[in-house]
């Protein structure tokens, strides 16, 4: 009876193994890309922000 609980408890820790690493994968490509949309917002609204202040310079001129 424990040698067939044993392996029962390989054949989900194998299985487990395999899944993990997708999983893991996809999460951080997840996390990553929420990430990089959050720096894309903040430095467009650097670059609104320069453009105006270069358009006033260019009106002051």
């Amino acid at each position: 009876m424990g040698g067939d609980i044993l392996f029962s408890f390989m054949r989900f820790l194998s299985i487990f193994l395999y899944i993990a690493p997708i999983i893991f994968i996809v999460w951080f490509s997840i996390s990553f890309l929420k990430i990089q949309k959050e720096k894309n917002k903040i430095l467009n609204s650097i670059a609104d922000k320069l453009d105006k202040l270069d358009n006033l310079n260019k009106q002051d001129d």
